[in-house]
């Protein structure tokens, strides 16, 4: 059985999650390389040392950055395969919920940063949870290949292509770009199943 938080760590952990997401946001405004823990501190009114009360470093903060918004992923997709939609719905909402989850202002900065920066540790846990999480989008794939909706010829390339497609939308997208966030996730669904589906006229 889960034990119940403290009021003090309940408390503790709002504020660190705040000093995530303004950290966050200043990655994204000035980039992680020139952003500096002064400047996050200033904006929360902590001194350094309080700071470091929370978190220790600015790796620590693109870390922890990183590991929540691939656990979202991960936990939005974790419902998908457990709900009755057939798999291009499926497909569909995963493709949806990860352009919604990747142009967040609070993450997207740091996400445009390569895990190869951080210490091995960190490095290898991020890398474990997108690994489950590209593991999930297959399971989805598989399923359309079993049903006869989804090509079975070259679905990894295909697959391969479609996460790339994805990941690569946090070094160009643009929160003041022509297109919103719904027409990006719209744009991409339309690209993603062309590559997957038999009768590509169902779309």
């Amino acid at each position: 059985m889960k034990q119940k938080m403290s009021f003090r760590e309940i408390r503790y952990n709002e504020k660190r999650e705040k000093i995530l997401k303004n950290a966050a946001k200043i990655f994204a405004k000035k980039g992680y390389e020139r952003a500096s823990l002064e400047e996050i501190a200033n904006q929360l009114k902590l001194t350094k040392a309080s700071l470091y009360h929370y978190i220790k470093s600015k790796e620590e903060m693109l870390f922890l950055i990183q590991l929540q918004a691939i656990q979202q992923l991960r936990k939005g997709l974790e419902k998908v395969l457990q709900s009755d939609m057939d798999p291009v719905e499926k497909l569909t909402v995963a493709i949806q919920n990860h352009v919604k989850t990747v142009t967040q202002k609070h993450v997207i900065g740091a996400l445009r940063q390569q895990e190869l920066i951080l210490p091995r540790k960190w490095r290898n846990e991020i890398i474990s949870e997108r690994d489950n999480y590209e593991e999930m989008i297959q399971k989805i794939i598989q399923e359309g290949i079993q049903k006869g909706i989804f090509n079975s010829l070259q679905w990894k390339i295909s697959k391969m292509a479609a996460l790339g497609a994805l990941n690569w939308i946090v070094r160009w997208y643009s929160p003041r770009g022509a297109l919103s966030d719904d027409e990006i996730a719209d744009a991409m669904v339309d690209f993603i199943l062309k590559g997957f589906l038999k009768n590509r006229e169902s779309i």
